[in-house]
C-alpha cells in the first residue's frame, strides 16, 4: 500500500494512482504496521519533506508512553503545543504557539470542527476525544490556505480516528486489538476493543469501544504548591467514560473512494472545590462522509468532506450559599452545540516553463448553533434566565469562503503561493442590563437586544524553499490569517449567577475581526546512514514571529454607575515570537530524541470599552510556558522486542495577565522524570509498565486550570492483544 500525507497530514491507505491529491506527498511504498517511522514522536518523514510548520504523532508513541488521563497528556512533547489542562475534566484545549480559546486553535476528529465552549472559571473552549480512538495526531501550526483554515489564526490540530491497519495484523483480512491499562493514584482503567475487517478488496469496516473510569488522584509530595489564595484546592473529581467509534470504507467504482464515520464519547465527571461539586454529563456525536475521485487525470483530484458534531453538557450546581441571601439554590443547565459544516476541494497538476505546478483550488464553511437552558430551583435566583444563557449566549454563525494554493517546484526550489477569502456572518440574542449606563436597578430593567453582524476579508501566503543537498530544506514564509468574533464574545449579556449583587455582562456587536500575520524561517534536516549503518537522524526547527492585531478577551469595566464584563479588542498589538525545534535519533538498538519550545508572548493592556467606560483590568489570557524541554531516550533489547525508555520534561511558566484563571495556585517551574518499558511477546501481545512523575513532584502544570494541583507519582501497567 501506499501511505499518502494530505495537507493536515492525515496519513491514508490509497492506491498509487491515488497519490497526488490537496498538499499531499506520497510516501513510499510501506506497511503501516511494523514500520518504524524515525521522527519525533513517531512522526513520519513526510512531515521533514515538508517546508512549514507541521507535527506529528504515531499510534505506537501514544501507546509506549503510559496510559494517559488526558487527551492533553499525549501533546506534552510536541515543540510549541501546550494545553490548558483542567485535571477535572476530560475535555482537551489545545494552545498553539500562544493561541488558543474562540476558534484560533481549530480541534477537529477526522477533519470534523469540535467548537464546543462553556464559560466560566477557566477556559472556555474543550474538545472530548478519546485517546483510545485516535490512530495518530496531524498538527499544523499557524493559518492555512488549504480546507480545514476557516476562521482560523492558530493552527488546526486533528485527531485521525482509528483505520484497518492500525487493528488487523499485516496480511490479514480481520483483525481484533484489545488495549487495557491500570494503574496507582486512582487510575483505575483506562483501554479499548476494536475490530477491522476487510470484507472484500473495496469494502473495509472498523468498529471499537474504550473505557476510562478514574478517581480522585494525590498530587505530588516533594515541594510546595503556592497559594495565590487563601484555603484549599479541589481533587481531580472522578470520572467516567464511554467512547466508540464505527466506520466504513468502500470503493463505490474506479478510483472513487468513500467512508462514513462516526465518533462518540459519553463522560460523567465533577467539577469543583469542597462542597460545591458540579455534576457534568458531557456527550458527544460526530459524524463524517469523505468522498475521493482520483481518475489519474491532470486537471482532476477531488476531495469532499460533510460533517456533523452535537457536543452537550448536562450540569447539576448544588445549591452554593444556603445560608446566604447573595448565594443561589440549585440550578441545572444544559449547554449545546451543533456544527454542521463541509469542503470541496480539487488539485490540477501541469507543468509550466521552469516549473511543475499543482493548484489546489475549493471552498469551505461551517455553522455552529449555540443553546443554553438553566432552570433555577428557586426561580427569583434567576428570574430573566439570563444567568447562564447570558454568559453562554444563544445565537448562530456561520464562516466560509474559498481557497486556492499554487506549489511550483523545479529541482532544489519550491514556491508556494496562496491565499483565503474568508466571510461569516453572525446573529444571536440576549438581555442587558440598562442599570450598566442609566442607574435603574439591576434587577429592575432587564432589556432584550439582538445582534446581526457580518464581514469578510482576502488573507495571503506565501513560501519559499530551497534544497540545497538531499536531506537539508530552508524555508521562509509568511503567513495571514482571519478569525472572526464568535457568538460567545459578541453576545455576552445577563449576570454572573449568585443574586442581586452580581456582576452584570455586557455584548459589544462592535467587535473586530482578529488579523494575524506571521514570519517564519525554517530548517529540516533528515539524514539515514549518518553514523552507522541503519540508523537515521530527523530534525525540524523554526523561529517565528506572529503579530495579531485586534486580539478580543474579556475586561472588567465600569461605568459611573457600575462594574461589569464585556468583550473588548485590545487596542495594542498582540506579539507572540519563538523558537520550536524537534529532534531525533535512532540507531535500532538505541535512541535519543527531544523538543525544546521557546516563547515571548507580549499582550497589551489598552481597549476602548465604549463610551462612558473606565476600564480597570483585563479579566484574563492564558499565557503559554516560556520554556519547555523535553528529552527522551531508551534502549532495545533481546532483538529489539524489550525497549526500556525515559522522558525528561522541564517547564518555566509564565503567569497569566491575571489572578482569575489561575485561581487558587501560583504557577512555578517543575521538571518531571518519567520512565517506561514495553516488552513484545510476540507479533500478537505486547506488555507495558510505566512511572510517571517518579520524583513525585508537586507541581501545577503550566496553563493549568483554577483548582486542581497535578497527579503525584503513578504506576501504570497494560497490555496489548492483537489477533
Amino acid at each position: 500500500m501506499t501511505c499518502v500525507l494530505t495537507a493536515g497530514l492525515s496519513c491514508s491507505p490509497l492506491g498509487a494512482q491515488e497519490a497526488a491529491a490537496e498538499g499531499e506527498v506520497a510516501l513510499e511504498e510501506l506497511s503501516l504496521i511494523g514500520r518504524m517511522f524515525f521522527g519525533w514522536q513517531g512522526a513520519s518523514d513526510a512531515v521533514y519533506d515538508t517546508p512549514g510548520a507541521v507535527a506529528q504523532i504515531g499510534r505506537e508513541a501514544i501507546d509506549d508512553r503510559g496510559g494517559a488521563r488526558n487527551t492533553a497528556d499525549i501533546l506534552r512533547s510536541v515543540s510549541g503545543v501546550n494545553a490548558v489542562i483542567d485535571r477535572q475534566t476530560p475535555g482537551l484545549n489545545v494552545n498553539i504557539r500562544g493561541l488558543q480559546d474562540q476558534g484560533r486553535v481549530s480541534m477537529t476528529i477526522d477533519g470534523a470542527r469540535q467548537n464546543f465552549q462553556q464559560s466560566g472559571h477557566g477556559a472556555p473552549s474543550f474538545a472530548f476525544i478519546d485517546p483510545e480512538l485516535i490512530g495518530g495526531v496531524d498538527i499544523d501550526k499557524g493559518p492555512t490556505s488549504t480546507a480545514g483554515g476557516a476562521g482560523v489564526i492558530g493552527g488546526v490540530v486533528n485527531f485521525r480516528t482509528l483505520v484497518f491497519d492500525d487493528i488487523a495484523l499485516p496480511d490479514k483480512d480481520y483483525g481484533v486489538r484489545v488495549n487495557a491499562t491500570t494503574g496507582t493514584n486512582a487510575f483505575d482503567f483506562n483501554g479499548s476493543l476494536a475490530a477491522a475487517a476487510k470484507v472484500s478488496e473495496a469494502f473495509e469496516l472498523v468498529g471499537a469501544v474504550g473505557r476510562k473510569k478514574l478517581g480522585e488522584y494525590d498530587a505530588g509530595t516533594h515541594g510546595d504548591l503556592v497559594y495565590d489564595k487563601e484555603g484549599g484546592f479541589g481533587k481531580f473529581t472522578t470520572q467516567d467514560q464511554w467512547s466508540w467509534l464505527a466506520k466504513a470504507t468502500a470503493e463505490v467504482a474506479e478510483n472513487q473512494k468513500v467512508t462514513l464515520a462516526y465518533t462518540g464519547l459519553a463522560a460523567d465527571f465533577g467539577t469543583g472545590s469542597g462542597e460545591f461539586i458540579d455534576t457534568n454529563k458531557v456527550t458527544t456525536h460526530t459524524v463524517v462522509a469523505d468522498w475521493r475521485w482520483a481518475p489519474g487525470l491532470w486537471w482532476a483530484d477531488f476531495a469532499a468532506k460533510l460533517y456533523y458534531t452535537r457536543t452537550s453538557n448536562d450540569q447539576f450546581r448544588p445549591d452554593r450559599n444556603p445560608d446566604s441571601t447573595v448565594g443561589t439554590d440549585a440550578f441545572s443547565v444544559d449547554y449545546k452545540i451543533d456544527t454542521v459544516g463541509g469542503s470541496l476541494t480539487n488539485t490540477s497538476r501541469f507543468t509550466i516553463p521552469m516549473f511543475d505546478v499543482a493548484l489546489t483550488y475549493g471552498v469551505e464553511y461551517f455553522h455552529d448553533k449555540t443553546a443554553t437552558a438553566s432552570v433555577a430551583e428557586d426561580p427569583a435566583d434567576d428570574p430573566t434566565g439570563s444567568s447562564f444563557s447570558g454568559s453562554n449566549p444563544n445565537g448562530e454563525r456561520g464562516v466560509g469562503g474559498a481557497f486556492a494554493r499554487a506549489e511550483l517546484k523545479r529541482d532544489w526550489l519550491t514556491i508556494l503561493l496562496g491565499g483565503r477569502l474568508d466571510a461569516y456572518n453572525m446573529t444571536g440574542s440576549g438581555v442587558v442590563f440598562d442599570g450598566l449606563t442609566t442607574g435603574c436597578g439591576l434587577r429592575s430593567c432587564p432589556t432584550p437586544f439582538d445582534v446581526d453582524k457580518s464581514g469578510a476579508r482576502f488573507s495571503p501566503t506565501a513560501t519559499v524553499a530551497v534544497t540545497p543537498r538531499e536531506g537539508v530544506q530552508v524555508y521562509a514564509s509568511y503567513e495571514q490569517g482571519y478569525r472572526p468574533p464568535n457568538i460567545m464574545e459578541t453576545v455576552l449579556g445577563g449576570t454572573h449567577p449568585g443574586g442581586a449583587l452580581s456582576v452584570p455582562f455586557g455584548p459589544n456587536p462592535d467587535l473586530k475581526p482578529e488579523v494575524s500575520r506571521t514570519y517564519e524561517l525554517g530548517l529540516n534536516l533528515k539524514r539515514d546512514g549518518l553514523f552507522i549503518e541503519g540508523d537515521a537522524f530527523r530534525a525540524k526547527a523554526s523561529v517565528y514571529m506572529t503579530d495579531v492585531d485586534n486580539y478580543i478577551t474579556d475586561a472588567y469595566v465600569f461605568t459611573d454607575v457600575r462594574d461589569f464584563f464585556m468583550n473588548v479588542n485590545l487596542t495594542d498589538r498582540t506579539r507572540l515570537n519563538g523558537i520550536d525545534l524537534e529532534l531525533n535519533y535512532d540507531a535500532g538498538v538505541a535512541y535519543l530524541g527531544g523538543s525544546a519550545t521557546f516563547l515571548n508572548s507580549e499582550f497589551g493592556d489598552k481597549y476602548d470599552a465604549g463610551p462612558g467606560n473606565r476600564f480597570t483590568e483585563l479579566s484574563g489570557i492564558y499565557l503559554a510556558p516560556k520554556r519547555k524541554l523535553v528529552l527522551d531516550g531508551g534502549l532495545r533489547f533481546l532483538e529489539r522486542k524489550l525497549t526500556v525508555g525515559a522522558r525528561v520534561t522541564d517547564v518555566l511558566p509564565e503567569r497569566g495577565l491575571s489572578g482569575e484563571l489561575t485561581g487558587l495556585f501560583r504557577y512555578e517551574p517543575y521538571t518531571l522524570l518519567d520512565l517506561y518499558s514495553s516488552y513484545k511477546l510476540n507479533d500478537n501481545l505486547t506488555f507495558r509498565a510505566a512511572i510517571e512523575n517518579l520524583t513525585d513532584v508537586a507541581y501545577v502544570e503550566a496553563m493549568a486550570a483554577a483548582l486542581s494541583a497535578s497527579p503525584g507519582r503513578t504506576f501504570t501497567i497494560g497490555a496489548t492483544a492483537r489477533f
